[in-house]
């Protein structure tokens, strides 16, 4: 049986999108807004409002009628709201993107105009940046439980959820 390239990658990003949600959804609560002692780097919150705010504007401009939230003020956000904005952007990219693939348009003022690469593009820039909240976790203190981590992999059920 073919693969349905299309289902398979808006099944990935699915999944990728939950990943960051539920990293959130777990976090030590302690963690959120700590600054690392003597180093210039964002802070959990900040990180997080970052990836979200990231790609917003292309969606807006791809599909103006399709609802999508707001962005995400780093120095306010809390960790209750960031969880449940992340699951409103999944949707939101799911619904416009799978829009766009199926017409095949572009995405406006996306640097390639390509909605599959905006997708690649988009789960290979959360990963790098849940890497970085898996270290500053584990710098501050308060890693992340094995049973957090071993979910963030468990695709298939993240791409469900």
């Amino acid at each position: 049986m073919p693969i349905d390239a299309t289902a398979t990658l808006l099944s990935a990003y699915s999944a990728s999108a939950r990943i960051n949600q539920y990293l959130v959804e777990r976090l030590h609560p302690s963690l959120w807004r700590v600054k690392v002692p003597g180093a210039k780097v964002r802070t959990i919150a900040a990180l997080v409002a970052h990836v979200h705010n990231c790609g917003l504007v292309y969606l807006r401009r791809a599909a103006p009628k399709v609802p999508v939230p707001p962005e995400l003020d780093r120095f306010s956000v809390t960790q209750k709201e960031a969880a449940r904005v992340l699951g409103a952007k999944r949707k939101a990219v799911l619904r416009i993107v799978t829009q766009c693939l199926r017409e095949e348009r572009r995405l406006d003022g996306w640097s390639s105009g390509n909605a599959a690469m905006f997708l690649a593009y988009y789960m290979s820039h959360d990963a790098h940046h849940r890497g970085q909240i898996v270290t500053l976790a584990r710098l501050l203190g308060h890693p992340i439980s094995t049973k957090t981590m071993s979910g963030m992999w468990q695709w298939g059920v993240r791409s469900r959820e």
